[in-house]
């Protein structure tokens, strides 16, 4: 998979198409220390908004979303950080707040990357900060998002595949479809698929709606998925950069 690593790439090449790129360079210039896996499974799973599913690895969305069986909660942390379950959390509160296990990592990469990328001229209507995490063998499978996302690997592997030709598999009449199209098209061969090995620090570029999954290896592994709606190339004095 090819990297993007200056503003003038990103803007003129990448961000206007729907093709995956990994993120270095001017784009992603950070280096940070991985947060404690105990901390942020011990703090995402107390949070009442982290949705707690089976990640169960396959061709479709929905295989992931399968509710996870009751008492996760409950486990031993030395058992529960090495549980194979699929979290996901899009309101971040206190592990984001001082003192929180992804505090240092907002205030090291995500508010100064924010910050960049208006400084160097990009615009958008949103922007905020998720976290996904994936136990031993687990998996976000075949879908696209509504927003378009730079991934950051905090802790652990994981590989994010994509397409080199994503508007052959998923036009905009089945993008249009949402979650019931989510389903990994049987045509596909090793050819169609470009593939990034994430490991902490790394970073990747996702367009809005471009297909893609994401397999974590036999350990737990996180990200810290930035979103961003309707992001564009050129300032917009017109919109207000929302920044959640």
């Amino acid at each position: 998979m090819e990297s993007v690593v200056t503003f003038v790439q990103f803007k003129q090449q990448v961000l206007q198409g729907k093709v995956v790129h990994c993120a270095a360079g001017e784009v992603f210039p950070y280096l940070f220390a991985s947060p404690e896996l105990d901390r942020v499974v011990e703090e995402a799973r107390e949070h009442p908004k982290t949705r707690i599913a089976r990640g169960t690895r396959g061709d479709r969305l929905e295989q992931t979303l399968e509710e996870a069986e009751a008492g996760f909660k409950a486990l031993p942390l030395r058992e529960a950080v090495r549980a194979p379950v699929h979290l996901s959390l899009f309101e971040l509160g206190p592990l984001r707040e001082e003192g929180g296990a992804l505090a240092e990592v907002i205030a090291q990469v995500y508010l100064p990357l924010v910050a960049l990328w208006g400084e160097r001229g990009l615009s958008w209507q949103k922007v905020y900060p998720i976290l996904f995490l994936s136990g031993p063998g687990c998996s976000t499978n075949y879908h696209w998002d509504p927003s378009s996302v730079l991934i950051v690997q905090l802790y652990g592997r994981k590989r994010f595949h994509s397409l080199k030709d994503p508007l052959r598999w998923c036009p905009d009449a089945v993008a249009d479809q949402g979650q019931p199209a989510m389903v990994r098209p049987e045509g596909l061969t090793d050819e169609d698929i470009l593939t990034c090995e994430l490991g902490p620090g790394d970073a990747v570029w996702s367009p809005c709606r471009a297909p893609h999954w994401v397999d974590a290896y036999d350990e737990t592994a996180f990200t810290l998925s930035i979103a961003f709606t309707d992001i564009a190339p050129e300032p917009n004095p017109q919109v207000e950069m929302l920044v959640l």
